[in-house]
């Protein structure tokens, strides 16, 4: 029976054929099948792709505030640690860091003199993360690690899993030590006669420091 077979493999088309069939199905199922079960796999890890609208509501937890007077050419350089206030931040998702600085000019113009804004610029460190900015009073210096684009829009194309991880904090960032320093460059204002000077040496400039955690909701969307 094996040698007829044979025989009708080596001269019969339909024997040749069915064989070839046999070998060919054997080889691609298994292939289709694990192909299949990988996007299953990732189908299930990432959810469905699609339109999602995204809300978000950021808080403010204070670090520290204080004043520093500075003079002309200098800095101050404050640091402090998150851990002194662990218990207010502690489960929140904390996506960046800001400070916010103000200050009025204390330049004393005598008559038939001008005044001139000092230069204040805001240096913030956090980890291996920087973010520098010459200000006006009452101006933002912030590091951010999450993508703030996509709040409170409407976003195709992506999964639910993706976007989380835009908006998700899952490395840590905001722990430990934070450094500001703040610099000043006074400028000072002309006189009209060319003699005399404003007097203006230095700039008090106030700081309120905070952390910045997001509460986010992912909604379906047709």
């Amino acid at each position: 029976m094996i040698m007829g077979f044979m025989d009708d493999l080596k001269t019969d088309q339909r024997t040749q054929m069915l064989v070839a069939g046999i070998v060919f199905f054997s080889l691609a199922f298994p292939l289709y099948f694990n192909y299949a079960a990988s996007n299953v796999d990732e189908f299930e890890a990432s959810g469905p792709i699609g339109n999602y609208s995204v809300e978000g509501t950021y808080s403010y937890h204070l670090l520290g505030s204080g004043d520093e007077t500075i003079n002309d050419g200098e800095s101050a350089d404050l640091s402090i640690n998150s851990d002194s206030i662990s218990s207010e931040i502690d489960g929140k998702n904390i996506v960046g860091v800001r400070a916010t600085l103000t200050y009025t000019d204390n330049e004393q113009s005598p008559f038939g003199c001008g005044s001139a804004e000092d230069d204040v610029t805001g240096h913030l460190m956090h980890s291996d993360l920087h973010s520098t900015e010459e200000v006006n009073s009452g101006d933002v210096v912030e590091i951010l690690w999450h993508d703030s684009t996509i709040i409170d829009t409407t976003v195709s194309n992506m999964s639910e899993s993706e976007i989380i991880a835009l908006l998700e904090n899952s490395e840590g960032r905001g722990m430990g030590e934070h450094f500001l320093q703040i610099s000043v460059d006074v400028n000072k204002g002309n006189c009209a006669d060319q003699i005399r000077e404003t007097n203006d040496n230095d700039e008090t400039v106030s700081y309120t420091w905070e952390l910045i955690s997001l509460e986010y909701t992912i909604t379906a969307v047709e």
